[in-house]
């Protein structure tokens, strides 16, 4: 009985390393949203983060709930099927340096209204190409209906003519790349083009509805709120044809510098002044006329911000930006690469960060030496109290949802060696059981 009793407390003491394979999760995979509430139409974007470990190689999948968002974008080895993006990269380096932190970022498109949850899971390994089965954690965000917008008295059409700075003469010159070589025979035309709207002479409303030149390359993309644009144009190229609509009807545009452009920055001025005669924008076109496009190119290849992610996603046609960031967080790391080599880069107001709002500013000058664009970041930094009501909004959101990361560390790898070491375990006892009774009888 007692030479039982020994081999059975080794059994069960093997048994017990067996099944004390480590499962641990190295690391969180977690999934973070750039906006906690949307409403319907509106974009936003979910980040996978790697926290607590590296890996040279990974494949991740986030689960997406189709019934409330579309899927809009993500990064290059990227796709979208059956309600997962799925997502994969490895170390070209053969893991020498191995990936943490954000991992990628994914564009969706909110369109029904209620709490759109997004799940992940995968795969992910070390530079030894050892598992790392980190645990993981999804999020959600809240999609809201849009506004209702109040009703408005349909408009009468009054035509209103505005002053230009150059009279109609002709037809428009050709795009950058024909050139007017000698001058221009035909003379652009400026036009004004009214609103469709009933004049109100008290109106203080100075800013375009829309702008257009004939010539191609504008940018960026025109807005109201936006007044700094630029553009190069060809040597041959000696004036630009501007057509500038003002959102009000009764507003007066004047367009200046768009003739007898000379080697260089010139500059074209759109100066709106609003119904009321006191109210006045100024929107400027800053164009440079070279023979060497790339000696004027003042564009970034890429613009990125340390442990934070750029809203919008970066465009070198875009200028401006926003972040936000923790409240320890008081410098910031700025990656501003130009698209040509030896291009200036001056990056301003990433140090002494205050809480709230702060300007940070990343003036890129040519090779000319004259053309020169600033794109701008506006970084939020968070106050400690607003994290901490982040941090219980998402713990109340999350109690009503299933724990799904000790479901994702039994795979399907882990049931499957449980059930053997159990099995094995079983087979060796009943086998001592049985060899005890059968000797038991003998006696």
């Amino acid at each position: 009985m007692k030479k039982m009793r020994i081999m059975l407390a080794v059994v069960i003491f093997f048994a017990i390393l067996l099944l004390a394979k480590p499962t641990k999760a190295a690391g969180t995979v977690s999934l973070s949203a750039s906006k906690g509430s949307v409403t319907v139409g509106e974009e936003f974007s979910i980040t996978v983060s790697l926290n607590g470990a590296s890996a040279a190689t990974l494949t991740s999948r986030i689960s997406v709930d189709t019934s409330k968002v579309d899927y809009v974008s993500g990064p290059g080895n990227s796709n979208f099927t059956n309600g997962r993006v799925i997502y994969t990269w490895t170390d070209p380096n053969g893991g020498a340096n191995p990936i943490s932190g954000n991992i990628a970022t994914f564009k969706f498109r909110a369109k029904a209204t209620g709490k759109a949850t997004f799940g992940v899971s995968g795969d992910f390994f070390d530079a030894s190409y050892t598992n790392l089965k980190p645990a993981f954690s999804g999020t959600s965000v809240s999609v809201n209906p849009k506004p209702t917008p109040t009703p408005t008295p349909a408009p009468t059409p009054v035509p209103t003519p505005v002053p230009t700075s150059n009279p109609p003469t002709g037809g428009s010159s050709g795009g950058s790349s024909g050139g007017n070589s000698g001058g221009n025979t035909n003379r652009p035309t400026n036009t004004n083009k009214p609103s469709n709207t009933t004049p109100n002479p008290t109106s203080n409303n100075a800013n375009l509805k829309a702008l257009h030149l004939n010539v191609e390359g504008l940018s960026p993309t025109f807005h109201k709120n936006t007044t700094t644009y630029y553009l190069t144009v060809a040597d041959t190229i000696n004036e630009i044809g501007v057509t500038a609509e003002p959102e009000e009807a009764g507003a007066k545009v004047v367009v200046t510098g768009n003739t007898n452009l000379a080697i260089g920055v010139n500059n074209i001025k759109i100066v709106v002044t609003a119904p009321d005669n006191k109210t006045t924008k100024t929107y400027t076109v800053q164009v440079t006329k070279t023979d060497n496009p790339d000696n004027a190119n003042a564009n970034l290849l890429n613009l990125a911000v340390e442990n934070a992610i750029l809203e919008p996603e970066f465009n070198p046609d875009v200028m401006e930006y926003r972040i936000q960031v923790g409240s320890e967080q008081e410098s910031l790391n700025v990656l501003a690469v130009p698209q040509i080599e030896g291009v200036s880069v001056v990056i301003e107001g990433k140090d002494n960060l205050q809480f709230g709002e702060n300007t940070i500013t990343i003036t890129v000058t040519a090779k000319d030496g004259i053309t020169v664009k600033t794109y701008t970041i506006v970084a939020y930094r968070k106050t400690v109290e607003e994290e901490q009501a982040e941090i219980m909004l998402l713990e109340e959101e999350r109690q009503d949802e299933p724990n799904v990361v000790e479901a994702d560390n039994w795979d399907a790898g882990t049931i499957i060696y449980s059930v053997i070491v159990l099995a094995s375990v079983g087979g060796v006892i009943y086998m001592i059981v049985r060899k005890y009774i059968k000797e038991s009888k003998i006696k």
